[in-house]
């Protein structure tokens, strides 16, 4: 956008309230407008601050802008986002921008001051800007973000103010969302006589990421109580609409929607109604979904489970769920999504800005980010990217970010031990508790509190139940980001990395390795060497035999060979529910398809998740059925990726899907179709028990498959 391209708002003067948009302000939406003519289609460019949506000639155009992420941290971000809408109308057009002036979650992020700022162009000719012929009001209605009150009577619009710019612009790469109307195959009119009081339920056939519209009908005044949920209480929401006209709601909170229940009170003597309920459902573009059928209807099921969850965490930036909404510090979760996203939907866009803006975050917080092991699970999402990719450019604009976070981690090595010390925490290991007094895990409702259960939560462990996997995540961090600095022929970092995983491989070995029992200790039970906090307990004196700590010394080779088969059976002797959540399956389903062993324990690891899907397939669960968490979140859902990687045998030679291995193979299966998405198009693969194994590949793809070179 143009350097004298201005923001603006509302008169500060006329409405003090809201002028900032901290914690102390108020609430409110601006309407702002204007109207232009041309006899050519256009272009809007367009940003707010800190949430908009655009209307053209009454028409939704579009929504944002592209949230800029952030981290737990709250370190102050810089650059921010702008769209840019093509617009087929010509003669007069009606702009009308809704802003929302403070975040409602938080994936909208505030800059510190509210404001809209929008060019408008006719291919090169500027036809008008953010300036003070707009005119704007609050709209009175918007009492908050899930409270409208539609009797109140409307302010007059009255000419905007410009304020000051608080970051930089940048244009976003994303694609403009995919939104479509879903409705609910149950709905019936509604109809409340005066002084009456009836409620309609319905659900939906899955959990969609979606606003709710409702079409009242009403003379007098209504009270509307809109009550959404993912699949009972889990993600409740309840918003209310007070009206005594009619009228078209549409809510402004994104949510996790797979029932919903409206009540209506009718306060008045004329009789009301609900005309029409639907949903909104919003997500990133889909252009090529993959797809797998097998003899086991059970792995079906879950695997359309995982994408459908998949695609609901896809917004304009990755999600951990619809119903958290958090911002970009959740890397784990979004390193799977990007897994997935290779081999069943080739769409590398989202990972892209995800990647970058996450590299964003840690120059800004100078190599920190809240959660430790996700920081270490950087690097291999950035190295997996350029594998599926051969994007080398994106990948050298992150190694400053790298080397901050190398810079970071060398401050927490002890001298005596060589192991991560003087960590602040060690989170995040896994959604699970363990006990307090025994090496043993236990049920828990409350994943993240310590010092109020019997137990520790390794969301954030203590030093004996965490130090393990931080040190090891470590050590497969150091391989790849020497892996990518030799990529960007930085050959003097690589060969540093290099040398401090050996150095941290041997003292892990030395330190936390039980020789004795053959298995590796969650981590020391000594005190800790950095001051307690909300995130790091006093340590225990238990010992734990982690297996989160002992599947990760299996996949990243930590552990010497004759000691990996009886590791194996520790982690599968009586592995239940309470040990370890379907996120730390990516990396158990990892370790066995590295060792060959996906026939012995793959497919029945997988087949485990049938009580989750019992309990609601309309969404993947973050966790076991005995946990109460959310149905929405795709961490859990790399099964979508490792059947086809397992079934194919997929490994790439060459970055880009250039050169690449199959070894196809049905592991007890009768039969299995399925495709891997790839940036020359599909490779379908179906085979079947007793026949020779069918693949169909795009001919720029060079394919090794049972050692022999198939051309097409």
């Amino acid at each position: 956008m143009k350097e004298s391209t201005k923001w603006i708002w509302l008169d500060s003067e006329l409405y003090p309230n809201f002028a900032k948009n901290d914690e102390n302000a108020g609430y409110c939406v601006a309407e702002f407008k204007n109207t232009y003519h041309t006899t050519r289609p256009s272009t809007i460019r367009i940003s707010a601050d800190a949430r908009y949506l655009l209307f053209v000639n009454n028409k939704q155009i579009g929504r944002g802008p592209t949230s800029p992420g952030s981290d737990f941290l709250f370190g102050k971000m810089e650059k921010g986002y702008y769209e840019e809408y093509e617009i087929s109308d010509t003669g007069c057009l009606e702009v009308k921008v809704l802003v929302t002036s403070k975040p409602t979650v938080l994936t909208e992020y505030t800059f510190g001051s509210p404001g809209l700022i929008i060019e408008l162009y006719s291919q090169d000719e500027l036809l008008g800007t953010s300036d003070e012929s707009w005119l704007c009001r609050p709209l009175a209605e918007r009492i908050d973000v899930l409270h409208t009150d539609y009797t109140i009577e409307e302010q007059p619009y009255t000419n905007v103010k410009a304020v000051l710019p608080t970051h930089t612009l940048l244009k976003s790469t994303l694609d403009k969302l995919d939104e479509k109307i879903i409705r609910p195959s149950q709905f019936a009119k509604l109809e409340v006589r005066g002084g009456e009081t009836r409620s309609l339920r319905f659900s939906f056939d899955k959990i969609y990421s979606a606003y709710p519209y409702i079409l009242i009908k009403a003379s007098d005044k209504c009270v509307v109580t809109i009550e959404s949920s993912e699949f009972g209480n889990v993600g409740k929401i309840i918003e209310s609409v007070i009206t005594d006209k009619d009228v078209l709601h549409l809510s402004q909170r994104m949510r996790s929607i797979g029932e919903m229940t409206i009540t209506i009170e009718n306060q008045g003597m004329e009789s009301a109604s609900i005309e029409d309920a639907y949903i909104l459902f919003k997500h990133y573009p889909v252009y090529n979904e993959g797809y797998f059928n097998s003899s086991d209807k059970l792995l079906n099921r879950l695997y359309n489970t995982c994408m459908h969850t998949l695609k609901i965490c896809r917004q304009d930036i990755h999600l951990d769920s619809p119903t958290h909404q958090e911002h970009l510090a959740c890397t784990g979760d979004y390193y799977i999504q990007a897994l997935i996203e290779y081999l069943n939907m080739y769409d590398p866009t989202l990972s892209a800005l995800d990647i970058k803006r996450t590299a964003e975050i840690i120059r800004i917080q100078k190599g920190r980010l809240f959660h430790t092991t996700y920081s270490l699970i950087y690097p291999q999402w950035i190295y997996d990217y350029y594998l599926h990719t051969a994007d080398l450019d994106l990948v050298k604009e992150t190694l400053p970010s790298l080397k901050l976070l190398l810079k970071q981690f060398e401050g927490y090595i002890a001298e005596d031990n060589g192991l991560i010390e003087y960590s602040y925490d060690y989170m995040f290991v896994d959604w699970v508790i363990a006990s307090s007094c025994e090496d043993k895990f236990i049920d828990g409702a409350q994943l993240m509190s310590h010092g109020k259960m019997a137990g520790y939560s390794l969301h954030h462990p203590p030093k004996a139940l965490g130090q393990g996997v931080l040190c090891m995540f470590y050590y497969n961090a150091l391989n790849v980001i020497a892996e990518i600095f030799s990529l960007c022929s930085d050959n003097d970092t690589a060969k540093k990395c290099l040398e401090k995983s050996k150095d941290l491989k041997e003292c892990i070995n030395k330190h936390l390795f039980d020789k004795e029992k053959g298995l590796y200790v969650g981590g020391l039970n000594t005190e800790n060497r950095v001051e307690e906090n909300d995130w790091l307990p006093k340590n225990t004196s238990v010992v734990y035999y982690l297996k989160q700590a002992n599947t990760l010394a299996l996949l990243y080779d930590i552990v010497e060979n004759k000691n990996r088969q009886k590791i194996y059976d520790h982690i599968f002797n009586n592995l239940n529910k309470y040990e370890m959540q379907p996120y730390f399956y990516h990396f158990l389903l990892s370790a066995i398809y590295k060792d060959g062993l996906f026939e012995k324990y793959g497919l029945q690891l997988m087949r485990r998740y049938e009580s989750i899907l019992d309990k609601c397939d309309k969404g993947l669960g973050e966790a076991w059925e005995n946990m109460n968490c959310d149905h929405t979140h795709a961490w859990g859902a790399s099964v979508a990726y490792h059947l086809k990687k397992a079934l194919s045998g997929l490994e790439i030679l060459e970055a880009g899907y250039k050169k690449i291995k199959l070894s196809p193979n049905l592991y007890g299966l009768d039969f299995a179709e399925l495709d891997i998405t790839t940036p020359y198009g599909n490779i379908e693969i179906s085979m079947k028990k007793g026949e020779r194994v069918s693949i169909k590949a795009p001919k720029e793809i060079e394919i090794i498959s049972n050692d022999k070179i198939i051309t097409y």
